[in-house]
């Protein structure tokens, strides 16, 4: 399993197929790991470590030069049974999409971040200023 972006075409596409009697709203979503303490971690379905800061993720990027923290966000789809639907219950109609063996799946958002906080490793503990 690999969080990671996903082109909104093949993310849309791959909704569609899966949930077929549903329109689809495409969004992104900050990763937010409940109960993590401020520290460096690293987790078998990310790429490289990251950061927990107020239990947010966030990873390092270059921008101009600067090193620059900006927070993971996860690719989510919305369920509606119309386009025009408002959804005030989440619950039942939130995913993630991930990547299993080059695969486009989908998994409720909150299993998800079940998930994720269950195989998520500290590194390093770190003291915010």
């Amino acid at each position: 399993m690999r969080i990671q972006a996903i082109a909104p075409e093949e993310l849309e596409a791959a909704a569609k197929a899966a949930f077929q009697a549903y329109e689809i709203e495409i969004s992104e979503s900050d990763l937010f790991l409940k109960g993590r303490i401020a520290g460096q971690y690293q987790a078998p379905w990310y790429d490289h470590d990251f950061y927990i800061s107020t239990e947010y993720v966030y990873e390092d990027r270059m921008v101009n030069g600067n090193q620059t923290r900006y927070k993971v966000a996860m690719p989510c789809v919305l369920l509606k049974k119309d386009r025009y639907e408002v959804v005030y219950d989440y619950q039942d109609r939130y995913y993630v999409a991930y990547l299993e063996q080059d695969k486009i799946c989908f998994c409720s958002y909150h299993e998800m971040l079940e998930r994720l906080n269950e195989t998520t490793t500290l590194i390093k503990e770190l003291i915010p200023v």
